[in-house]
């Protein structure tokens, strides 16, 4: 005997499916993109400017703003189209665009000294060492800095430090180490914007 209910369930189960949601947005991808392209392009600027800038005061607070405002257009836009977000799925969303959209800086350095400018890996070491010279010096320490450490002068340790950062391995590590401070931040921001789309501006 033919059943109504038993027609409605195949179209239910489509409706649902159709309404289903990916895992990652395609929004993110594209912002993350961006994001990244910013970071690169700050870089690139700053180097064109003045090759000391590239270790300007800048960049930390420039890398940080393109994180968050990537974080920000990605959890606004899931968050519109799928009218509201959990807060564990709004963090892992921020966290995955941020940390790709930072990921512009470790491409940028791999990509500027291991391709385009090899030639200027003992530049930067210099400016590295100089740079942290000032710091010690800010702080009281260039009195109080071994001489040595492990038969190596504390240049040199700087020099092979600064060296070994913009090495492929180096790079990759501060990837992984950058996911702290992006987790930090997106935990910021998912817990501002987990809220319902409903809840944003007026209803009229």
């Amino acid at each position: 005997m033919f059943n109504a209910s038993d027609s409605e369930q195949p179209e239910q189960a489509g409706a649902a499916k159709d309404t289903a949601h990916p895992i990652i947005p395609s929004a993110l991808w594209g912002h993350a993109l961006a994001g990244g392209l910013l970071v690169m392009a700050g870089y690139v600027v700053a180097y064109l400017i003045q090759f000391d800038w590239l270790l300007g005061n800048w960049s930390t607070p420039y890398v940080l703003m393109v994180v968050v405002a990537v974080m920000v257009m990605v959890l606004l836009t899931v968050r519109r189209e799928e009218g509201g977000l959990a807060f564990g799925r709004a963090f892992g969303l921020a966290f995955l665009a941020g940390w790709l959209a930072r990921m512009g800086y470790n491409l940028f350095l791999l990509v500027f000294f291991q391709i385009l400018r090899p030639d200027l890996v003992d530049a930067y070491a210099d400016l590295v060492l100089g740079k942290s010279m000032e710091a010690f010096a800010a702080f009281g320490l260039d009195g109080g800095m071994p001489a040595e450490i492990g038969g190596m002068s504390m240049e040199e340790l700087i020099r092979d430090q600064a060296v070994w950062s913009i090495s492929p391995g180096g790079q990759a590590v501060d990837a992984l180490t950058g996911m702290l401070w992006v987790a930090i931040v997106a935990l910021v921001v998912a817990a501002i914007l987990r809220r319902p789309a409903e809840s944003d501006g007026f209803k009229g």
